[in-house]
């Protein structure tokens, strides 16, 4: 790395990280230095929507919670991208913007003025190209491209039916004016291939001579001089190095990496820097409401084997990884979770569960063992989506290679498991449903014994619930220093030329996936530093 200050320095190249470096480069603010701690995206499995589960487990942080008595002493994975695109590159390309209640509740009861639904929809449209739908929610000429699914699963047809058996609405825009209903989910996608923000913003400006894109950089920590920030200390290639910024220095590292970086520059909890001997150049609560969404698998068998059971095996693997690459369609070309549903199951007027399908048995975490030996099935992934549990992160030490310390906390709230048993018996009663019934045998997880025994599935929830890779709110926004790490304009609370560009800013967990909402907060929030820059 040889120029070694920039006017702008970003790290972490995930979904806000793009989009933050496109906006500057696009209005021309100076020159720019995007930081990745992961590798390039040049991967055919990055590419491939249905590739989702190859890239997992190679292409992210190995981020996991403490064990917690609340779900059995349990360690739970909470994947984050760590490669150019971040988790967009990753995730399951779902494109849910939460519900309008979210944001107004953000202006309204976290003090987040300019922050509602009606400040924030311009920034969801200057994002979007909708190949079908438009005005008034949608916009049509942005970077990041969200298309219908090409390739729908006879099984997610199925599970669309029996929801409007159960009596939710046939919904083709789950952003629009209603959010309840069921119907196949839009996606982050584009003529058959994954549409990261990598590959949509970033390949905007990637030949500007004004932007420099570095991998394989691990940030250490900002340097701060008379409460200003002046630069990053950072890792290349096993050398440190200080890299200047003349006018800004953004974190945009998520909701795990950025509030890691804040701590290990003195910025944080101070009783918690002073244990580890880090100076503590502003008090602020870094690190503090840590929430996620967490989610339950219902699992059944098929009558026939009509699942997505081996398709990745054998003489189907290659019969589908062919067509894929010389026509981008076919199975292959599915994010495989197409189809959902949101329920207002507390008749609370919004939706408080959504439910994923998948068209075969989720066998990637399996905690009891209770899908061992199982071939064709489906599983329905049920969601309860306003948790009021909240953890935090630490340092564990003042090595910058050392992971965190993830205090979950998750299901401290009773609330939470009421809304957890709630979106576990939505699930249970869309299965008795005409049209699967047709087409399932036995619904073995949870074990049938539990399926009318409050305190058996209760018991069950906690056994086996994992997170749903949403975890927001570390870097909270608010005008209070005692409760809030960023002010309304994203800059940090006593630092200079110091700003959080990502879902950490978050106040509470919008009512669905979260990388829409986090490209549109980011867009906000380039847009309040160009103009004030």
């Amino acid at each position: 790395m040889s120029q070694l200050d920039f006017d702008y320095i970003i790290c972490g190249a995930g979904s806000a990280g793009c989009v933050v470096a496109t906006r500057l480069i696009q209005e021309k603010k100076g020159t720019v230095l995007l930081l990745e701690a992961g590798g390039s995206d040049d991967s055919i499995f990055i590419k491939m929507p249905a590739g989702l589960s190859e890239v997992i487990p190679t292409k992210t942080w190995d981020y996991t919670t403490e064990p917690d008595p609340n779900t059995h002493n349990r360690r739970m994975t909470c994947a984050q991208g760590k490669v150019l695109g971040g988790s967009s590159s990753v995730n399951g390309m779902i494109y849910i913007r939460g519900h309008k209640e979210d944001y107004d509740q953000w202006a309204e009861l976290e003090g987040c003025t300019g922050w509602d639904y009606e400040s924030l929809l311009p920034y969801f449209k200057k994002s979007e190209k909708n190949e079908s739908l438009s005005e008034p929610y949608h916009g049509t000429s942005g970077p990041l491209t969200v298309s219908e699914n090409r390739y729908r699963h006879p099984l997610t047809q199925v599970f669309i039916k029996a929801g409007q058996e159960l009596g939710l609405p046939y919904v083709n825009d789950f952003n629009g004016l209603k959010q309840q209903g069921v119907g196949f989910f839009q996606t982050t996608t584009h003529n058959g291939e994954r549409a990261s923000a990598a590959k949509t913003y970033l390949k905007q400006v990637q030949a500007n001579a004004q932007l420099t894109v570095k991998l394989n950089v691990l940030v250490h920590k900002v340097i701060i001089e008379n409460q200003q920030a002046i630069g990053i200390e950072c890792e290349v290639a096993g050398q440190k190095q200080f890299i200047k910024a003349n006018k800004q220095v953004i974190l945009s590292a998520g909701s795990i990496g950025t509030p890691k970086i804040l701590m290990l520059s003195g910025i944080g909890p101070k009783a918690h820097l002073d244990n580890l001997g880090i100076e503590n150049v502003v008090d602020l609560p870094v690190g503090k409401n840590y929430h996620d969404h967490l989610h339950v698998s219902i699992n059944a068998e098929t009558k026939n084997p009509v699942s997505l059971y081996g398709q990745d095996q054998g003489f189907n693997k290659l019969k589908n990884g062919a067509q894929w690459l010389l026509t981008r369609t076919g199975v292959v070309s599915s994010n495989v979770l197409e189809g959902g549903a949101f329920i207002d199951t507390n008749q609370e007027g919004r939706p408080d569960v959504q439910a994923h399908f998948l068209p075969g048995l989720d066998t990637w975490d399996d905690p009891e063992g209770l899908g061992k030996g199982r071939t064709h099935g489906i599983t329905l992934k049920n969601c309860f989506l306003r948790p009021k549990s909240r953890g935090e992160i630490f340092l564990n030490s003042i090595n910058p290679k050392d992971p965190v310390k993830i205090v979950g906390n998750l299901l401290s709230d009773p609330a939470d498991i009421q809304g957890m048993l709630r979106a576990t018996k939505f699930g249970l009663n869309l299965l008795k449903m005409p049209s699967f019934q047709q087409h399932i045998g036995e619904v073995f997880s949870p074990p049938e014994a539990a399926h009318s025994d409050d305190q058996a599935l209760e018991d069950f929830i906690r056994g086996t619930c994992k997170t749903t890779y949403h975890p927001v709110g570390t870097c909270k926004m608010g005008t209070d220093q005692a409760n809030s790490v960023v002010d309304l304009e994203l800059k940090v609370h006593g630092v200079q030329h110091l700003s959080v560009i990502d879902c950490s800013v978050f106040p509470s967990v919008p009512s669905g996936n979260t990388n829409a909402p986090t490209i549109a907060v980011a867009e906000k929030g380039v847009d309040l530093l160009i103009h004030r820059t």
